[in-house]
């Protein structure tokens, strides 16, 4: 019997092509857009960490009650006091972030890489290696030779995958290091998901200074602790702590996070509205379809009337019309299916870096099972309905309407009326939406970033490795920016430790010389940018007051600073700070004091919509990082200036690993990236929401 009424079904919407094709391009269209959103949703937020057991897996933070900072890294003294004190962890990790360079036939490319206690990968995050083994307790001893671990991307890239490395030694920034082993392919740390070679951490914990905070921790709750039992205990031993060393932990608790939370971050909440968003085409698109099956059953009324007549039971009439709208769900579904393979796609090209796990988004079994469901229901809600109203026409009256020019009854007549005022109302609530993204988005890009990015591209490198002392990094340096604007079309250059928009930063407490000490962790603190003379003039940030830095102010001169009106504000408020000095806690040497000597503008730093912070400029003939940012103006396209410097910086010393080399113009965009791709996403809903309900709506009328 089924069998039959599915033969009967598919010969009927083979006599009406145009009708049958609609139908399946508008379910296809709604389904594939829920599968490809959904897709996405199951890899990052419903797929399992790729750890053991990781539902026992947290994140340990300090959570600095003064500055808000909920998520703060973790001085290395306090982790070793967590480690001997805690009892809610059956074990637990750190790791830091390195990075270094490794030379190939094309000059040196930069590693980003981990340093990691032992009990990371075998105690911790319980992953075996791909080849090798893990890092041991002897590895991590003061005197135990060089060792890593590579990622298997990197193993593949720069060795080709050659299993006889495993035991051989690599140079990694001129050192030699035993490779141990390689990971599984796809392996990330969850807190440096972007390093691809790691070393174990061989140095002595208590030796560092308390007031540094730079590790991240992830520890294994025990089989029997709670989330809460351990939040409990690590604000008893910060309490502890606060009081054995009030002067770097006062105010200071813990935040123990699920490791699955603190991977997804903030994404969860954007994507369960896109899936709402698109669960909204999806109804729109079923509207659409039952209106105009609707329509196909008040044609056939007088087939059901003459069906009815000589027998045939409603039960049956009204199973031939799920049967055909359920044939209808499973030529959309594929069809939806075909379209959710480029919709993933798609959504990955447009918001790189926006999701976390992307490695993880596919079209799986979880997501065909979400595609099968989908599919079921839709062709059982756009069938109900017809089937509904042709189970019960009026015999007399279908009869004497003479065939598919019949009269319609009252009551399609208001069904249909309320499908378009669905499809209405539903697109304007999401054209609603996609209107306030727009608005918000045109409101973010234009924000004030306090200098003029036209015409400004950047390019950081690290040369602490080639070059360990301070007098060979300025004569370095030195000679970069000569080479560099020698060009022609180089209208200015200038070199910094920290460009904005590129996501390095460095970050310093200061006392201000003439007043009492503050209380503990109320020192003012403020990001520090070591650059050469011209840094402003080539950024085109205004000096408020004051002057620039010249070449003079060099390591044996007195002590400079120009500090940004944050700064002024926040620490000198109703003063002048022009003349008065300030000493760096941990960077200049007891004694060493710095005249502030002028005063620049704020700009924004990381993000348009963060509020500017404050920041302190000083000379990099003072503070010759291992780090340096390369600032070009030029007058016409930036993008020619970055292979300019790129070219530049390989032929001065193609041993110099290259970091990030972009226009300022684009790590503006990338700032903004998350927001642009929400946007987008949701106007393409929107548009298509439109389209549906407008294609629907003249189909009915």
């Amino acid at each position: 019997m089924f069998f039959s009424d599915l033969r009967y079904a598919v010969r009927g919407l083979a006599r009406s092509p145009g009708l049958t094709a609609i139908v399946v391009l508008t379910l296809g269209l709604g389904v594939g857009a829920n599968t490809a959103i959904f897709s996405v949703v199951s890899g990052v937020l419903l797929e399992p960490l790729p750890y053991g057991e990781p539902d026992r897996l947290v994140t340990v933070w300090e959570n600095n009650l003064t500055y808000v900072s909920t998520m703060g890294q973790v001085s290395p003294p306090n982790y070793a006091d967590w480690l001997d004190q805690s009892q809610a962890f059956e074990a637990m990790a750190a790791a830091h972030y390195w990075s270094g360079a490794i030379s190939g036939d094309e000059g040196a490319s930069r590693l980003l890489g981990a340093v990691v206690t032992h009990e990371m990968f075998s105690d911790v995050l319980r992953v075996p290696p791909h080849l090798g083994r893990l890092f041991t307790i002897d590895d991590g001893r003061a005197d135990a030779a060089p060792t890593v671990i590579l990622g298997y991307e990197l193993w593949m890239r720069e060795f080709g995958g050659n299993r006889d490395l495993v035991g051989a030694t690599v140079s990694i920034s001129g050192r030699g290091y035993e490779v141990v082993g390689v990971m599984q392919p796809r392996f990330r740390l969850p807190v440096y998901a972007e390093a691809e070679v790691f070393r174990p951490l061989t140095w002595d914990l208590r030796a560092e200074d308390r007031s540094s905070h730079f590790l991240r921790v992830i520890a294994r709750l025990k089989p029997a602790v709670a989330l809460e039992q351990a939040r409990v205990e690590m604000a008893t031993i910060m309490s502890r702590l606060e009081q054995e060393y009030p002067e770097h932990n006062a105010d200071v608790t813990t935040n123990v996070v699920p490791l699955k939370r603190y991977v997804v971050g903030d994404v969860k909440r954007a994507l369960y509205v896109l899936l709402g968003a698109v669960g909204f085409v999806l109804l729109i698109a079923c509207a659409n379809v039952a209106s105009l099956l609707l329509a196909r059953a008040s044609v056939r009324e007088r087939e059901f009337a003459v069906r009815q007549a000589i027998g045939a039971k409603p039960g049956r009439l009204a199973r031939q019309l799920i049967i055909e709208s359920l044939v209808l769900g499973v030529a959309g579904g594929a069809a939806g299916l075909l379209l959710a393979y480029w919709g993933v796609e798609l959504l990955l090209a447009l918001g790189p870096g926006v999701f976390p796990r992307t490695n993880h988004v596919a079209i799986d079994g979880r997501v065909l099972a979400f595609t099968l469901a989908v599919t079921f229901a839709t062709g059982l809600i756009v069938g109900i309905l017809p089937a509904v109203r042709s189970t019960r026409p009026q015999l007399v009256e279908a009869m004497k309407a003479g065939g598919a020019t019949g009269g319609i009854a009252r009551e399609v007549l208001r069904a249909r009326r309320t499908l378009v005022i669905v499809q209405v109302a539903v697109a304007l609530m999401l054209l609603g939406g996609a209107g306030l993204m727009i608005r918000s988005f045109g409101k973010l890009i234009a924000e004030d970033v306090g200098f003029e990015a036209e015409g400004l591209a950047t390019a950081r490198i690290s040369i602490g490795a080639r070059y360990p002392d301070g007098a060979t990094r300025v004569a370095f340096v030195d000679d970069l920016l000569e080479r560099v604007g020698r060009h022609v079309e180089v209208r200015s250059v200038a070199a910094s430790l920290a460009v904005p928009f590129t996501s390095w930063e460095v970050n310093s407490s200061f006392d201000i010389v003439g007043r009492p000490p503050p209380e503990p962790n109320q020192e003012p603190d403020a990001r520090i940018v070591a650059s050469t003379p011209g840094y402003f003039s080539t950024m085109e940030i205004p000096l408020i007051r004051g002057r620039d830095f010249e070449v003079a102010n060099g390591p044996n001169a007195p002590g400079v600073a120009i500090i940004n009106e944050s700064a002024a504000r926040r620490y000198w408020p109703g003063e002048d700070p022009i003349g008065q000095r300030i000493h760096l806690g941990g960077w200049d040497p007891e004694g060493f004091e710095r005249e502030i000597i002028g005063i620049a503008g704020d700009v924004r730093f990381y993000t348009l919509d963060r509020e500017p912070s404050p920041e302190l400029y000083l000379p990099y003939r003072q503070m010759p990082t291992s780090v340096v940012s390369i600032v070009t103006r030029v007058s016409g396209d930036p993008s020619r200036s970055v292979r300019l410097m790129r070219e530049e910086i390989r032929a001065l010393d193609r041993d110099v690993p290259l970091h990030t080399a972009a226009t300022i113009g684009q790590l503006i965009g990338n700032s903004a990236a998350s927001d642009r791709f929400y946007m987008i996403v949701l106007g393409i809903f929107a548009a298509a929401a439109t389209v549906l309900a407008a294609v629907g709506i003249y189909g009915t009328l």
